[in-house]
C-alpha cells in the first residue's frame, strides 16, 4: 500500500519522537529487558484503552475497530511470572479531546503499531517467546495487517480534517508512550 499525503505528513511530523521511543524500547535482548517493554506498553496503553473503550468512535469511522491490547499483555506479564500491578502507567492524558482529529492522531500510533510489532515478534521469538508464553500481545498484533490497513483507509479518506491538531495527538501519544517506556 503506498503511503498518502496525509500518512507522510504524521510520519514526517512524529518521526524524531517515533524515532526516541524505538530506542527506548531497545531490543530485548533478555527476558528482563522484555518484561520491561511489556510493562511500558501496558502503562502506555491501558489509560488509552479504556479511554477509547468508552469513546463512541464518530459515524465516520464506520465499522473499525481499534486494536486492543492490554489484556493480553497483563496477560503476558503473568505467563512469565510477573505481577501486572507492578506495571509502571505513565501520567500523560494524550487525548483530553475527543474529536475526530484527535483520535486519528491517537489511533495513528496505536494502529501503526502493528508495524514495529511484525520485527518485535522475531526478537520474542529468539528469546523462546511465542503467543502461549509471552507473546500473545505480538502475535495478535502482528497475524494480520487487516486492522492497520482498514485504519489506513480511515485515515485518508477522512474529510474535514483538521491535519495539525491530529499531528498534535499523535505527537502527544507518542509522548505518552515515552513516558510510559521511561517509568518501566
Amino acid at each position: 500500500m503506498s503511503m498518502s499525503a496525509r500518512r507522510q505528513f504524521l510520519r514526517e511530523r512524529t518521526g524524531p519522537i517515533h524515532q526516541r521511543l524505538d530506542e527506548c524500547v531497545g531490543t530485548f535482548s533478555d527476558i528482563p529487558a522484555y518484561l520491561r517493554y511489556i510493562r511500558g506498553m501496558l502503562g502506555f496503553r491501558r489509560p488509552i484503552e479504556t479511554q477509547l473503550a468508552s469513546t463512541r468512535l464518530p459515524a465516520q469511522f464506520g465499522n473499525f475497530t481499534p486494536n486492543y491490547l492490554a489484556d493480553a499483555l497483563e496477560r503476558d506479564l503473568a505467563a512469565l511470572g510477573a505481577s501486572p500491578a507492578a506495571t509502571a502507567r505513565s501520567e500523560a492524558q494524550p487525548m483530553s479531546n475527543l474529536c475526530a482529529d484527535r483520535l486519528l492522531g491517537t489511533l495513528y500510533v496505536l494502529e501503526g503499531s502493528t508495524l514495529g510489532a511484525r520485527l518485535l515478534v522475531r526478537r520474542a521469538a529468539a528469546l523462546g517467546l511465542h503467543a502461549g508464553n509471552g507473546a500473545e500481545h505480538l502475535q495478535k498484533q502482528s497475524s494480520d495487517l487487516g486492522n492497520w490497513n482498514a485504519f489506513a483507509a480511515l485515515l485518508d479518506s477522512a474529510r474535514e480534517v483538521d491535519d495539525e491538531t491530529m499531528a498534535q495527538a499523535a505527537l502527544a501519544t507518542f509522548a505518552h508512550a515515552l513516558d510510559a517506556f521511561e517509568k518501566a
